[in-house]
């Protein structure tokens, strides 16, 4: 594959980047073309080197000043030969395909059978390799010829499909067109938005809708939470998750005294139902069955998170007052709302809140 340069010097006319014919340790052989709308035109030049091998500068000769039985003769190899008529051939078929250009450009020449990648092309050449079932090869001739690429393009991919996600978090938020069970799978194939933010530690989902008190961790019957999850690291602890929806209030219609309100029954029931939970769960996953089920975990006094409501909803001072002192004064479990979730997510995504 080879690549022509051309610049145009006037209208309809393009001088080309020389072409090398032959060289040899001393001397240089090269083909300085000219494209017009009529063809093809050049020089030949021989040129001698010095002893650093730098090209020295050409001194024209005065054919007037010459003998009239005196000539000039450049001999050419047969290799010479055949790179100026493929050289003169390619530049007629770009003269002909593209014409004389305006400015400065670079022609790709390939063989007939090869594949020719440039800025408009190259998706529908990666995606035809795909489709055809290259995409192993692919992936391990990146790995081969940059150790960092395959990391960069799996990192970039993990931060476009997170992105995607932020956005219909959001506007899914907003509009509060979700149930509850819409969250809790909304959140299960969603990992990282728990992964992060609550207190640093990382959480993974090790059963969804897991069953607290029956004879087992999937068992039927029992008392039933939304996501049992487990940190992250060398020792694996468990935290249980109840997942309520953002429209779910998280104060009482009324103030119970002057500047104090009470919460909801909604988020006082769920306070209270993972509580139940927790404590129940720290009974059962001590049974042989659990054990088996979730042998690298381990539960010990199991932290709960409730996902409820938005701050949104706490339009003064003493509504903001009252249910910050309420969550704060709860040793388990940990509450947050659904936009304080959002702005998690959004920092993990990009960096930055809102």
């Amino acid at each position: 594959m080879d690549t022509i340069s051309t610049t145009s010097r006037a209208k309809g006319f393009a001088e080309v980047n020389p072409v090398i014919l032959e060289e040899t340790p001393r001397t240089r052989i090269v083909f300085k073309a000219g494209m017009h709308q009529n063809g093809i035109r050049g020089d030949i030049i021989r040129y001698r080197k010095d002893s650093n091998g730098i090209c020295k500068d050409i001194v024209p000769v005065d054919f007037n000043c010459l003998h009239k039985d005196d000539g000039i003769k450049i001999e050419l190899t047969t290799a010479a030969i055949k790179a100026l008529c493929e050289t003169v051939g390619r530049l007629d078929a770009i003269r002909k395909k593209r014409g004389i250009q305006y400015g400065s450009h670079d022609f790709t020449v390939v063989d007939s059978d090869a594949i020719v990648i440039n800025d408009q092309n190259k998706a529908n050449v990666i995606r035809q390799l795909l489709e055809a079932g290259y995409g192993e090869e692919i992936w391990n001739e990146l790995a081969q010829r940059d150790s960092d690429i395959t990391s960069r393009l799996a990192n970039a991919k993990i931060h476009e499909d997170r992105l995607k996600t932020l956005h219909q978090f959001e506007k899914t938020v907003i509009n509060n067109n979700l149930s509850e069970s819409d969250w809790q799978h909304f959140f299960e194939d969603n990992t990282w938005i728990f992964g992060y933010g609550l207190k640093y530690q990382v959480l993974n989902i090790i059963q969804s809708q897991p069953n607290y008190g029956g004879v087992t961790v999937t068992g039927t019957g029992g008392q039933r939470g939304d996501f049992l999850t487990a940190t992250e690291a060398e020792t694996k602890f468990t935290c249980l998750v109840e997942i309520k929806k953002p429209t779910t209030e998280l104060l009482q219609h009324t103030q119970y005294r002057n500047g104090a309100w009470g919460v909801s029954s909604e988020l006082a029931g769920a306070v209270s139902q993972i509580q139940v939970n927790c404590a129940q769960w720290e009974i059962s996953s001590k049974l042989d069955p659990n054990r088996e089920n979730l042998k690298d975990v381990i539960t010990i006094a199991p932290r709960g998170i409730v996902v409820i409501g938005n701050t949104s909803e706490l339009d003064d001072w003493n509504k903001k007052n009252s249910f910050e002192r309420f969550r704060r004064e709860i040793r388990n479990p940990e509450i947050i709302t659904y936009d304080e979730l959002l702005e998690r997510a959004r920092f993990i995504v990009t960096g930055s809140e809102k």
